[in-house]
């Protein structure tokens, strides 16, 4: 039984971006060493990343936003093509497809999973759909199968955001892996919240090659620039496509391998998050079943970035309640990305075209689920929750 809220009692519920010794260490020997203007944190990450993971090529770019960019422009998405995304999740999915003057249509998301709804996406494929851009959403993988078979079928690219969704696991094998490309974030808020890194990853050399070009201001990956050949020879180059300077700095991946190996076996692992859930879900279930804690669907392994519970009543004055509590929640999402004005200024009002998006807008909340969390902090916060709902 947990002990019912006292008023001396003064708890902060909070983000931990795990920043400690051995990550300051980290970055001090970049600097120390002065190699912090090249390359080697970056490419020891790229390495360890598909060593965990088990894809063939990463990319490692300078957030998730600049690694869906590159993702669609390798896979030749441009102006008048179409891709198919997601309206509940951050407003990267919209601009990376703007960025390449392609048109994002929405397709609404399942009720359970808040993931896109597979039996929705063929009502929304025509003769301009290129690509499938599915999103992990809180850490619960999309339900791939369909979503790939859709894709073979129309002969269309699937581009998995995977940033919510690090280490999670579809049918037994890590989501990571599903879709031809996947981007993963190691930015602020993520499973590991080193700073403006982000992976692309795939198993298709081609693809990994345009996409290194790309994010490297058109280097090809594999060579080296000829500095000589570039001064004597002005018809020598190493560039074979225009290109973006989105590699990221070696400070940042060097804090990102810290983090990865204690994501791998450490604080910063999964199952930590999950045994948070486990203990949010069984005591909220029991105390207050007016509110809909999330599901785990029998195919996936929910790493739990996010606890987003549901609250059909008073969503809006809880949050409220929980900050004045000291304790630091979020609403993803509160406007879905058909209500932007960036987008209804061009395509005109879709609102009502997507009512589970539009319902979930209204009720998500998410909790703080960090697995360093402790017993008292987890106290506190379901008895603020209940506190609230009496």
């Amino acid at each position: 039984m947990i002990k019912s809220v006292v008023s001396w009692i003064s708890v902060k519920v909070g983000w931990n971006y795990s920043i400690d010794s051995a990550v300051r260490n980290a970055v001090m020997r970049v600097l120390t060493d002065d190699k912090f203007l090249g390359k080697e944190q970056v490419k020891n990450l790229e390495k360890e990343y598909c060593g965990y993971f088990g894809r063939k090529y990463a990319i490692a770019v300078s957030s998730a936003t600049a690694g869906l960019h590159c993702a669609v422009l390798a896979s030749n998405i441009g102006p008048g093509d179409e891709v198919i995304a997601p309206p509940n999740t951050d407003w990267a999915i919209l601009y990376c497809i703007l960025y390449a003057g392609a048109t994002p249509v929405f397709c609404d998301v399942e009720d359970e999973t808040m993931n896109i709804d597979p039996s929705m996406i063929v009502k929304t494929v025509t003769s301009k759909t290129k690509a499938i851009l599915a999103v992990s959403t809180a850490g619960h993988p999309a339900d791939f199968d369909p979503i790939m078979e859709l894709a073979r079928k129309h002969n269309l690219k699937v581009i998995h955001d995977a940033a919510q969704s690090l280490g999670a696991k579809y049918k037994g094998e890590y989501s990571d892996n599903c879709g031809d490309i996947t981007v993963t974030s190691f930015n602020n808020h993520k499973h590991i919240s080193s700073g403006h890194v982000g992976i692309i990853s795939t198993d298709n050399e081609d693809l990994a090659k345009t996409i290194y070009m790309f994010a490297d201001a058109g280097e090809s990956l594999g060579k080296d620039p000829d500095p000589i050949q570039s001064y004597i020879n002005p018809t020598h180059q190493y560039a074979e496509t225009y290109g973006f300077r989105y590699r990221p700095s070696e400070l940042h991946c060097a804090m990102a391998r810290v983090q990865l190996k204690k994501f791998i076996r450490g604080p910063l692992n999964p199952e930590k998050r999950r045994q948070v859930a486990a203990y949010y879900t069984k005591l909220l279930n029991n105390r207050l079943p007016e509110i809909r804690t999330p599901i785990e669907k029998e195919w996936a392994y929910h790493t739990f970035l996010r606890y987003i519970i549901r609250v059909k009543e008073n969503r809006n004055n809880l949050f409220k309640h929980l900050k004045r509590k000291n304790i630091t929640t979020f609403i993803h999402y509160a406007a879905p990305l058909h209500t932007y004005q960036v987008f209804t200024n061009r395509w005109g009002s879709q609102i009502g075209r997507f009512p589970v998006t539009e319902k979930l807008a209204q009720e998500v909340l998410t909790l703080p689920s960090g697995g360093t969390l402790t017993r008292k902090q987890l106290d506190y916060v379901i008895n603020s929750v209940a506190e609230f709902s009496k």
